[in-house]
């Protein structure tokens, strides 16, 4: 069959990105028309079967030229089915263009909007998507979860048990089981340990501040112990300030976005998810299959897909007292 995707994942334009991979496996099953919002106009085959387009222009012309893309491309390329990425700006678009066209939307629900607290009482921008992001689910013809506890967050808008489906993200725990660490947090930091890995987004939701100043009560007895954040976002200029304020600089390193997060995963002691909202948690998911243990906040795949163990300790949000004792005992 054929799809129109819309991604706001502009490494789907890099053929060699992961994300290029996963969007090669999936035109394995169906031909995907994917359009992309971003500042430069680009257009490449990533196989004979998925198609990607960037749109060019600024943040209004992007908006409208999605909307004029996938027009054309459902209409031209007789596309029977939309997937929007998620359920604010792409699935408003998505929303749009089944109005217009008549063809099936897909909404991917990625996050735990619908069950924590976080977006609803926000910011007044998160308050907006919280309200644009229902309007939307309503209207989709279905709705794709990407684990139970967002499942349970989408029902919660009324919207029928059976236009959702669970679908969690692929996590290739082969590859990630056989992979060869291309270097080692441990050689690359000698005499420090424990090393504990933060993996992802600087995004507010991902409550980095939170941990520094946590760690910075594991340091007080532990002086050796290790942070890396691996990642970059729009909270990091925060953070280095935090880091420096509390004189960490010789425990926590940012260590920027990073190509090869399985290197980092499987020569750490343990990763960190203090998030104060997730849909899934793929690094969790990709930390077990290498093996290494997980401390992690109650949300996302917690206590649902991932349950507490030997490898895995799941804690209340925010709670400084637990995340401090189980920081201290590895």
């Amino acid at each position: 069959m054929r799809q129109l995707m819309i991604s706001l994942d502009r490494s789907i334009l890099d053929p060699h990105s992961r994300a290029a991979g996963r969007m090669r496996q999936y035109g394995e099953t169906d031909e995907l028309f994917i359009i992309i919002p971003a500042p430069e106009r680009a257009a490449l085959d990533l196989s004979p079967t998925v198609h990607v387009q960037s749109t060019g222009g600024n943040k209004p012309q992007q908006f409208f030229r999605l909307l004029a893309s996938g027009k054309r491309l459902i209409q031209e390329r007789q596309i029977p089915a939309i997937t929007a990425q998620d359920p604010f700006g792409t699935g408003l678009i998505g929303w749009f263009l089944k109005y217009e066209t008549g063809a099936a939307l897909t909404v991917q629900a990625h996050g735990d909007f619908y069950l924590s607290a976080y977006y609803r009482h926000g910011s007044l921008g998160e308050q907006l998507r919280w309200h644009l992001g229902k309007f939307v689910l309503r209207r989709a013809t279905w709705v794709r979860a990407v684990g139970e506890r967002v499942k349970r967050g989408v029902l919660s808008l009324g919207v029928a048990a059976d236009k959702i489906t669970v679908q969690p993200i692929a996590v290739d725990t082969a590859a990630i089981r056989a992979w060869a660490p291309r270097f080692s947090a441990r050689e690359k930091y000698p005499g420090f340990g424990p090393i504990f890995l933060w993996l992802g987004r600087l995004d507010p939701v991902k409550n980095v501040p939170w941990l520094v100043k946590t760690f910075a009560a594991v340091v007080r007895e532990r002086p050796r112990a290790l942070l890396l954040l691996a990642g970059a976002g729009r909270a990091e200029a925060r953070i280095r300030r935090l880091i420096k304020k509390l004189r960490l600089e010789n425990n926590v390193k940012l260590e920027g976005w990073t190509a090869d997060p399985w290197s980092y995963l499987k020569t750490v002691d343990a990763l960190l998810l203090p998030s104060l909202s997730e849909g899934y948690g793929l690094a969790v998911m990709e930390a077990m299959a290498a093996g290494t243990r997980v401390i992690m906040n109650d949300v996302g795949v917690a206590n649902y897909e991932v349950l507490p163990g030997e490898s895995v300790q799941i804690l209340p949000i925010n709670n400084q007292e637990q995340w401090v004792k189980a920081l201290r005992a590895i």
